[in-house]
């Protein structure tokens, strides 16, 4: 099995060093890495550039404004079995490879496999968004990877099969989404595919650490998910995956309402469900935290009633703008990074 990874790049002089020497530093180490300068304009083409005898690159002197066109560039290179997808600003543990390709020799059927993404230490607002994923993947994910239907393949920690992902996928770009674009294509696929999740594949990701950052990139990663809904929903014909969905945007609609609306209408009932729902969710953190032995998770689980409001707020505006006023972004947008040394 030949394995390569692709890495867009856009002014990540901050964090592709790193990243790089993540990728070098596998117990089974990559067939080939290839990175793709989208026309940068700090030290990061400088940076690729030192790892020359190491890495395949390609150097693009004006930026495409969409990720998806930097990778679709990437594939266009890949002749392995396999390759991985993942961001300049992610960290691959160094078993990473080793666990995702015991997976894809596990299971014959198997056309993609989801790694685990951490969120790299900060402060309260990393914290917080570290619950967020351990909700999401201890327990969302691991769910849908039963039923075959991972609704969000992250676009950090994914593998593919390379000649699946070329005659069936692809990259498109009339979306910023393209982990989410790829997620639905698979699930609506003619013929069912298995996509996999191995919890023990990790990789460490840089999340905003402020509270500003937060929302600018939440709001990114909502109008991301109403776009792609909107794009493939005529398409969605697996029961599961309309279970999924279901769950996600039905439900996540009805409980936003619920934290934003129903305060005005029945003041008591709101405060004795807030207090339910946060006994309940609190009895988990402390769980997680004493699993993962951080306990400053179950200090700042105490933080997520603000994001709470946030991601209420700002999962409903986006609904509005993206469904009802039906607007559109295709800009590769990139949050401010944080030096990463390893």
């Amino acid at each position: 099995m030949k394995i390569s990874i692709i890495i867009p790049a856009y002014n990540e002089e901050e964090t592709i060093w790193s990243c790089l020497k993540s990728c070098l530093n596998q117990t089974r180490p990559a067939d080939h890495i290839i990175v793709v300068n989208d026309g940068s304009k700090d030290r990061t083409w400088e940076i690729i550039d030192s790892f020359w005898k190491k890495v395949k690159w390609v150097h693009l002197t004006k930026n495409t404004w969409n990720k998806s066109h930097a990778q679709q560039i990437a594939i266009s290179h890949v002749t392995d079995d396999i390759f991985i997808a993942t961001d300049a600003d992610t960290i691959l543990d160094k078993h990473f490879i080793e666990e995702i390709e015991k997976s894809f020799k596990n299971s014959k059927h198997s056309v993609a496999v989801c790694g685990y993404v951490v969120s790299m230490r900060g402060n309260w607002v990393t914290a917080c968004r570290e619950l967020e994923y351990i909700i999401w993947q201890d327990i969302h994910k691991k769910a849908q990877a039963i039923i075959n239907s991972i609704l969000v393949m992250p676009g950090c920690a994914t593998w593919f099969k390379t000649n699946f992902f070329k005659n069936h996928v692809t990259f498109d770009h009339d979306t910023i989404a393209e982990d989410l674009d790829f997620s639905y294509k698979i699930n609506n696929y003619k013929k069912s595919r298995h996509i996999l999740f191995n919890n023990k594949a990790f990789v460490y990701t840089q999340d905003p650490d402020t509270l500003k950052a937060y929302i600018y990139q939440l709001k990114r990663w909502q109008w991301w998910g109403w776009q792609c809904l909107k794009k493939h929903f005529a398409d969605v014909n697996k029961f599961f995956f309309i279970f999924e969905l279901s769950i996600s945007y039905i439900e996540g609609l009805v409980f936003s309402f619920m934290v934003l609306i129903l305060p005005f209408i029945n003041l008591k009932m709101y405060l004795n469900w807030l207090i339910l729902f946060y006994t309940y969710s609190t009895l988990l953190w402390l769980y997680w935290a004493i699993k993962r032995k951080r306990i400053d998770l179950f200090f700042y689980s105490f933080f997520m009633i603000i994001f709470t409001f946030i991601n209420s707020y700002v999962f409903v505006t986006e609904f509005y703008k993206q469904i009802i006023k039906n607007n559109k972004s295709l800009v590769w947008f990139k949050p401010e990074r944080r030096n990463i040394n390893i």
